[in-house]
């Protein structure tokens, strides 16, 4: 069964020839939802086309963007790669637990970081957890296209199952409508004089979005709620 709702996406991929087997990965577990995210090279790439082979229909509906922001913004869950443990406060999950944790009802995205140095923790705020793939814990350093290819085969087979009494009612919230709550939210606290260190200010906002981000299944309504709790606080009439 092809997992329409699972998006694979590649921030800042260095090399063609890994775009192209990791659509080929994805073809070969049903996956198709590809998203690059300010590929080194350009795109289109003609190494990536020619590494891709079968899975050439991938490459060509592939989705190109800016940002990870723009990449993530009709996503409601999200999951960052890394080969090792972050000075982050984020719930893990193995590849092996991943078909048991995810919950395919929902728009879910997996970022996978460049090839020298993975994602960097300002990436690694937009997920809701961190993916890390079962490996020899002394060398945990996986090809890009390798990493894909074990992913989409854990995830291989998940069917979304609907039973009409146990859907949830609410929506979750998408990553764009966070992105536009954190907006009004930092800059509120900056009129309110609460990045006081400048320098601190990128560190603060990131412990901000992780902390949220740790809300498993933020609704659109509960985020209403949270900006409505803004805008009557910051209501110097009340």
């Amino acid at each position: 069964m092809i997992n329409n709702n699972i998006a694979i996406i590649l921030v800042a991929p260095q090399l063609g020839e890994n775009i192209g087997a990791s659509a080929r990965a994805m073809k070969n577990f049903g996956l198709r939802d590809l998203r690059i995210v300010a590929p080194r090279d350009g795109w289109p790439n003609k190494k990536a086309e020619s590494m891709s082979v079968g899975a050439i229909d991938i490459i060509n509906q592939a989705k190109v963007f800016s940002s990870i922001e723009e990449a993530v913004s009709d996503l409601s869950f999200i999951y960052a790669t890394t080969g090792v443990v972050r000075a982050i406060n984020k719930n893990y999950v193995l590849s092996r637990n991943l078909k048991q944790d995810i919950d395919s009802n929902y728009s879910i995205g997996i970022m996978f970081g460049r090839e020298n140095c993975g994602l960097n923790n300002q990436e690694i705020t937009y997920a809701n957890k961190i993916l890390v793939i079962d490996t020899d814990k002394n060398f945990t350093s996986l090809n890009i296209a390798h990493a894909v290819s074990i992913v989409c085969y854990e995830l291989f087979g998940i069917k979304r199952q609907k039973r009409g009494d146990l859907n949830n009612a609410y929506k979750l919230a998408t990553q764009a409508e966070l992105n536009y709550f954190y907006s009004h939210l930092f800059s509120k606290l900056e009129e309110k004089n609460f990045f006081r260190m400048p320098e601190k200010k990128e560190h603060m906002t990131n412990k901000i979005r992780n902390l949220f981000s740790r809300i498993d299944k933020l609704s659109q309504v509960e985020l209403q709620i949270l900006r409505g709790i803004i805008t009557v606080l910051d209501d110097d009439k009340n």
